[in-house]
Parts: structure tokens; sequence; C-alpha cells
């Protein structure tokens, strides 16, 4: 794959993503109008919580939600990037044009995540995070956030870490739906996982005993852990505490990794075995 022709690719996609947004304008406004929304839940919800059950000494629940919306906004985009225009492409035919094309599916996941991602960017994680600026107008409380140089070197490491394992329970989800052909019950455990069990919308400490294991496994509960400890607590990656979340979620998500290639590798060759791509 030369490089030249990926980028033309990738600029062609751009503009086609690009006339599908301003042709569905409504559609446009709803997704930013629902996030927008979202943070202005999370804002009322502050108003109830109390914040000394958040495991962060003067962290109010506003700041306390953003941090772990924002990091799961960055590693469900894998999954929304991935997996969903691949079971649009698969059903509008579209996939397959590409199944027996010149274009890899390599080349074809890498396409759409990264002009998805871009425009995602400008949907929901700029309003998500302007809404907040916004609401702090109107919270009395003030939450001390840490960002120097060590601060995002930490946050980008863990970002590009748990990104990876969180690619590899969507491979995962495309090789069981080729294979299983049926459905795709691994994004709905994943998408309903992350959101309950991941430490997003509260302390993972709330979770019954027989049910501590599942942020373990999660990769995004670990990111949403090192990103509050780095931004709510000045730890970096130097730090014991960090760097043994660091390591342990670089095991958990290396392994999820690797399953989800093999699972996808396998739904492919039975897709080909077979004849299908579907």
């Amino acid at each position: 794959m030369g490089i030249e022709l990926f980028f033309k690719r990738m600029q062609a996609s751009f503009l086609c993503q690009w006339d599908e947004f301003w042709t569905f304008k409504i559609d446009l406004l709803i997704n930013i109008l629902n996030t927008i929304l979202e943070v202005c839940m999370w804002f009322f919800l502050a108003q109830i919580v109390d914040p000394e059950t958040l495991g962060y000494k003067g962290v109010g629940y506003l700041p306390f939600v953003l941090v772990g919306s924002v990091a799961i906004f960055f590693v469900d985009s894998v999954y929304s990037n991935f997996t969903d225009k691949f079971h649009s492409d698969r059903k509008s035919g579209i996939f397959k044009m590409s199944y027996i094309s010149n274009m890899g599916v390599v080349q074809y996941f890498l396409i759409n995540f990264f002009t998805s991602l871009l425009f995602d960017i400008f949907t929901v994680f700029l309003p998500m995070v302007g809404t907040f600026v916004l609401l702090l107008q109107f919270v009395t409380e003030e939450t001390v956030l840490y960002f120097g140089w060590y601060h995002l070197a930490t946050i980008l490491i863990a970002l590009v870490i748990f990104i990876l394992g969180n690619l590899g329970f969507q491979l995962m989800t495309v090789g069981s739906t080729l294979f299983l052909k049926q459905g795709d019950p691994v994004s709905f455990f994943m998408e309903q996982f992350n959101r309950l069990f991941s430490g997003q919308l509260f302390p993972t400490t709330f979770l019954p005993q027989f049910l501590l294991f599942l942020p373990k496994i999660l990769p995004a509960a670990y990111i949403i852990l090192i990103w509050r400890d780095v931004l709510f607590k000045n730890k970096v990656f130097f730090d014991p505490g960090v760097l043994g979340l660091i390591f342990a979620g670089f095991i958990v998500n290396i392994l999820i990794f690797f399953i989800g290639i093999y699972i996808f590798y396998y739904g492919i060759n039975r897709a080909k075995i077979e004849g299908r791509w579907f």
C-alpha cells in the first residue's frame, strides 16, 4: 500500500463524509444537541451527588464525570468509527466492494477510523468540553486540574494503550459477526459494560463484590482511573501507583488485542471459505 494512495483515499473518504454531514444537517445538529444535553444532565446530577463519595478530595461530580466521559469518548471512538461503519457498509454492500477490490481490509478500517474520528472531535468532544466550561460559571466550588507536560504525556500514553485494547474488542465484534452470521453480541456487552462498570458515571467501589473483577478486564476502566489520578491528584507516569496501573493495563489490553486479532481473522477466513462477506 503506497502512502500517497492511502492519503488520497483518506481525502476522498473525508470529502464523502463532509458531504454527508452537510446533506443531513438536522442529524448533525441533533448529535451536537445530544452531547450538550448530556453534559447538562451531569450538571444537575452534580447538585445531588455527595462529592465525598467520589474518592477524590475537593473534586466535584461535574469534573469527575467529565474526565471519565472524555476518556470514554476516545475509547468508544474506536467502537463507533470501527464497528459501526463496518455494519452499515456490510448491510449496504459497500464493504463487499472493498473486499473484492484492491483496497485491503486493514486500509479500509484505518481510513474509516481516522476520518470519522476527526468529525467526532467537532461534533462530540468539543461541544462536550465547551458546555462543561460554560456550566462551570454556575458552580461555586472549584476543582483544581493539574495539566503540565508530564501530565499530558501520561494521558497520551494511557490513551494509546487503552485504545489498543478497545480495538481488540472491536476486532472481536467484526470477527464474531462474520462467524456467527446472526448478530453482534460483543458490541452490546462492550457498550453497556463500559458505561456501567468502568467508573465513568460512579466510582467502581460501589459495585457489588462479585462484579469487582469487571473493571480489571475493561480497557476504559484503567484509562479513566489513570486520567483522574493525573488530573486530580497531580500524579504522572513515573509515580509508582500510576506506573503500576499502566503496566497492568498494558498486559490486559495487549492480551485483548491479540485475542481480537485471532477472532477477526478467524471470522474473515470463515467468510472466505463459505464464499460470502456478510
